[in-house]
């Protein structure tokens, strides 16, 4: 019998690149589903979120059984990592832990009143589904949260714990809901970790005084991983600027124009206190649904489907779609489709104030389709958004790496937005959204608008 002779324990400090959604399953009067919270109204991420998340991405490690646990018929075993939940700090030293009697009011008013988000449902022939809309909490990108791991085993078990460890640093490791949708994403900003060998009498003693509490100051080396680089994901980063104006609208006015872009708060954790920024917001599903509607056109192209000869499928009926971004379950008199996630992971992006200028306001007028005239009362106005020249820098992970026409309808969908052939964004038909720009795939350029040709 192998004894558990050694605890491994890490306790990481992380932060929301995005916008975080982890469910709590209910809903209020105003919202459509809330996140999870912990007993001071604050967010929290619930350790059972966290550990199946962690094994999921594990899944195809044959020791996944031996560390988290199975159960089989009447055979089993329990699992030997211990997963906490996640805590916020609500500040840069103090984490939400228990009941706290003194939260800074501001603070409390605004992660107890947190942002929504507004989606639609989509059909399987990708147009919005009737009395589809729907809206959910999120917890503000920036916001902090510590959380720890424990794993009981022996000397042996360290590649099984430096597995786990550098998981949580993969870039396609994101927690909750909406995470093909620019959701969830966590940035490991620390990692204290410490390996106890309980057969050393100095370890066992300091292993039986560890204080738990995420309040308490513990004196362990800071062993941040390395990003986790993969054959089971590829990474395309796209260089881009745009040609004029973008909107990314947020579909409401106000006091200057009819239609402004999308901006939200984020959180700044500095002089040990937590600040609200308003910063520009480019939706990771509004790039999504660019992407994807292109993709399916270039595969049909690579593949000869025509739709002169009854072919050129699009929406979730195109395999590229279904495989590269996901398809939703339906159940109908007419066939069964299961749910499939998407292998796509995009980012929400934000810009500060210093980067992008929303002053520009563009005045319209609606025309009469009959008369060509201008219509009564039909002057409109909308805010636009220009970088200054900044370039504008995305990632896209893709957890597909075979090299056929679904790869290539990607690759060709992107190239098109470097080419200033895809515009991203409202009002495109009236020149908006038009970016130009580079191509890298796993840090290889592959595309180079300058130089005018693909090198893929």
């Amino acid at each position: 019998m192998i004894m558990n002779t050694h605890r491994y324990i890490a306790r990481f400090i992380v932060e929301a690149e995005t916008p975080l959604f982890v469910g709590s399953g209910e809903s209020s009067l105003l919202k459509d589903a809330l996140v999870q919270t912990d007993s001071n109204g604050l967010p929290m991420i619930l350790g059972t979120s966290l550990a199946g998340v962690l094994r999921h991405s594990l899944l195809g490690n044959t020791w996944i059984e031996q560390v988290f646990g199975y159960a089989e018929g009447d055979k089993g075993c329990g699992s030997l990592l211990k997963v906490s939940s996640a805590y916020m700090m609500i500040s840069e030293t103090e984490v939400s832990e228990g009941i706290i009697e003194k939260i800074d009011d501001k603070v409390l008013n605004k992660f107890t009143n947190l942002l929504s988000r507004q989606h639609v449902r989509i059909t399987e022939k990708g147009v919005a589904a009737d009395k589809g809309l729907f809206d959910n909490e999120v917890v503000y990108k920036g916001t902090r949260f510590v959380f720890e791991l424990e794993l009981k085993g022996n000397s042996e078990d360290k590649t099984y714990w430096n597995s786990i460890l550098e998981q949580v640093n993969n870039p396609t490791f994101r927690i909750g809901s909406g995470t093909r949708n620019g959701y969830g994403s966590l940035k490991v900003i620390a990692v204290y970790s410490q390996v106890f060998d309980l057969q050393n009498e100095k370890d066992f003693e300091s292993y039986i005084n560890f204080n738990p509490s995420f309040n308490a100051d513990i004196n362990w080396n800071d062993a941040k991983p390395s990003e986790l680089t993969s054959d089971k994901f590829t990474k395309y980063s796209l260089k881009l600027k745009p040609d004029s104006f973008f909107i990314f609208s947020e579909g409401f006015g106000d006091d200057e124009a009819d239609n402004r872009p999308l901006d939200e708060e984020i959180v700044v954790y500095k002089n040990g206190e937590i600040d609200f920024e308003h910063q520009t917001v480019i939706p990771a599903s509004s790039i999504k649904g660019a992407i994807s509607h292109r993709v399916a056109f270039h595969y049909n192209r690579l593949t000869q489907q025509f739709a002169d000869f009854g072919g050129g499928k699009t929406g979730f009926d195109n395999e590229a779609v279904a495989t590269l971004f996901g398809k939703a379950g339906q159940d109908n008199k007419e066939k069964v489709v299961d749910a499939q996630a998407g292998l796509v992971f995009i980012n929400d992006f934000y810009f500060s104030d210093e980067q992008v200028n929303n002053k520009k306001i563009l005045n319209h007028v609606a025309i009469d389709r009959f008369t060509g005239g201008a219509m009564d009362g039909a002057l409109f106005s909308e805010k636009v958004s220009n970088l200054l020249g900044n370039e504008f820098k995305f990632d896209v992970f893709v957890q597909y790496n075979t090299e056929d026409e679904i790869l290539k309808s990607l690759e060709s969908a992107l190239v098109d937005i470097c080419k200033g052939l895809l515009p991203l964004g409202g009002m495109t038909t009236k020149g908006h959204g038009m970016f130009t720009g580079k191509l890298l795939k796993n840090g290889k350029e592959i595309f180079n608008y300058d130089n005018k040709e693909v090198l893929c």
